[in-house]
């Protein structure tokens, strides 16, 4: 790694993501496990919107309902029999993918089962097959919404890696061969030039990569 490769990697991001235009320069949502899953389910095949519209407006109303901080995946379980309830203190009826079942009554069903694998709290999040399951039984969520909900938590999962050391390659490509510990350190050096957290960074380009799949599957 050297300083020029830093710099080109840089110059990438600004092109492609600019902190000024790109809308996901934040850490996601640490140390929040129900706004993180709250997150997964609504951004699905959904615009995401400003600070006070799309996903982050219905995390602010639950916020607004429920108080701070949202780390209990208990207080979400607790709809799982009555989603309309849900429904109304978040004021959206968006439905999840396969038209199955509103995205609330989703998330209350995820976060019962998700409580009843051991994973009550951001502290108790790890990708590990029963917590993994748990969530992608659910009708309309599946393992892209297991990568959204873990990286909005901070964990980031092997397919999300591969997404980051994609774009380091696309950035920087045929110069240097890029494996996953060279993406991780020019990935740490860009954010220390940016003046950025790599949580932040890395938050941002994962959903610029999650968005350019989306256009590329749709072609």
């Amino acid at each position: 790694m050297s300083t020029a490769h830093v710099r080109h990697l840089i110059d990438y991001i600004e092109a492609e993501l600019p902190q000024g235009v790109w809308p996901h320069w934040t850490e996601g949502w640490p140390r929040e496990i129900e706004a993180g899953l709250l997150d997964a389910a609504f951004s699905a095949r959904a615009t995401y919107g400003t600070p006070t519209s799309g996903v982050r407006a219905v995390i602010a109303r639950w916020r607004a309902h429920r108080g701070e901080p949202l780390d209990d995946l208990a207080a979400l379980a607790e709809y799982a029999d009555e989603p309309a309830a849900l429904i109304a203190v978040l004021d959206n009826r968006q439905r999840v993918p396969g038209n199955y079942t509103t995205k609330a009554e989703a998330v209350a069903l995820a976060a019962r089962s998700l409580v009843a694998a051991g994973c009550r709290q951001s502290s108790e999040l790890r990708d590990e097959e029963v917590r993994r399951n748990a969530l992608v039984q659910i009708a309309g969520f599946g393992n892209a919404t297991w990568e959204c909900f873990t990286m909005q938590l901070g964990v980031c999962i092997p397919e999300s890696r591969e997404l980051l050391k994609d774009f380091v390659i696309d950035a920087l490509a045929p110069e240097v061969e890029v494996t996953s510990t060279t993406a991780d350190e020019l990935l740490a050096a860009a954010a220390t030039r940016l003046d950025v957290s790599p949580a932040t960074l890395t938050h941002a380009i994962w959903r610029y990569q999650r968005a350019q799949r989306r256009l590329a599957g749709a072609r």
